[in-house]
């Protein structure tokens, strides 16, 4: 008798939990995109948080952004990020463009980004990668925790820095670069006679930069 009254439960239950997981898988990311007109004169800077950016060279004038969102969550009762409030924000101060996403709490952001050529484009990113091709004009990157890997336009090049607190760093198809390592940091660096600079600095991580895209 007992067998029959717990079966229906337990099944009821499973159903239940099946129903639950469901949507929390649904509610668990959410994709945003946006687009922004930029000229040769432009700094564009992207600040994010954890997760990811992947870059892209695109010809014209327009910054292509894809966002995807996901919540942190650590299991059915915690809060996690409020996905349906997340908006990307594209700000404008005299010739700088700054991209952004809000809220960013309890959440991580992975970063699409198809970028033209412009004065700067600088990268802000606590804990994560940063991947893909870069246009021929100066680069910042500052990443706290992860790796960056990147794929630099052809061209002549002023100066050229890569340096992790831990990690290694590397440069690739740059000619005579200088190498400093101590025990656990590391810095490479190129000097040219061009005009464009690029700066990346990693706190704890690899840092992989190759011209020849």
């Amino acid at each position: 008798m007992m067998k029959h009254k717990i079966w229906p439960l337990t099944l009821g239950f499973i159903g239940l939990v099946t129903v639950s997981t469901a949507a929390f898988s649904a509610e668990s990311e959410r994709t945003l995109s946006s687009s922004y007109i930029v000229s040769s004169d432009t700094e564009i800077h992207l600040d994010a948080t954890v997760g990811t950016v992947e870059l892209s060279v695109t010809d014209g004038d327009t910054v292509g952004i894809e966002l995807r969102v996901e919540s942190d969550d650590d299991g059915w009762f915690a809060s996690g990020g409020e996905l349906d409030k997340v908006i990307i924000k594209g700000e404008r101060e005299g010739n700088r463009l700054e991209i952004s996403a809000t809220p960013d709490d309890d959440m991580s952001q992975h970063w699409i980004v198809s970028v033209p050529r412009s004065k700067l484009l600088e990268i802000d990113l606590g804990v994560g990668q940063i991947e893909g091709d870069v246009p021929f004009n100066d680069l910042k990157v500052d990443l706290g925790v992860g790796d960056v890997s990147l794929n630099l336009a052809k061209g002549d090049y002023k100066q050229v820095e890569a340096s992790v607190g831990v990690g290694d760093t590397s440069l690739k198809n740059f000619g005579n670069t200088q190498e400093d390592r101590m025990i656990v940091t590391s810095e490479s660096s190129y000097r040219g006679n061009g005009s464009v600079r690029i700066k990346v600095e990693v706190g704890v991580g690899d840092v992989t930069l190759k011209q020849g895209h």
